[in-house]
């Protein structure tokens, strides 16, 4: 498998913003150990075809689903997934603008 260099230090000026980056490893981390192994990478998903509309409709559907799992973990999760569509709409936002 191979592995994508990335600066593992980041400067962050406010603790708003190391908040994300904290957050944030923890959505590379359910990327990398959940979402690739069970649907695959892109440009092999089926999220690779998606819009930047159905991102968002992805994303939405699991923001829904706050607060009504019966376990605290599925809430944090549901925010995880929420967050990484979040990203693909804004990337994809961004190929279908340009």
């Amino acid at each position: 498998m191979s592995t994508y260099p990335i600066e593992t230090e980041i400067t962050v000026n406010s603790s708003r913003a190391l908040d994300f980056a904290d957050f944030a490893e923890k959505v590379c981390d359910h990327i990398d150990n959940y979402s690739v192994p069970q649907y695959g990478d892109s440009g092999e998903d089926e999220a690779t075809n998606y819009t930047a509309l159905d991102c968002v409709t992805a994303a939405k559907k699991y923001l829904a689903r706050y607060g009504r799992s019966q376990r605290e973990q599925e809430q944090v999760l549901d925010l995880i997934k929420a967050v990484h569509y979040i990203q693909m709409a804004a990337d994809k936002f961004n190929e279908e603008i340009s």
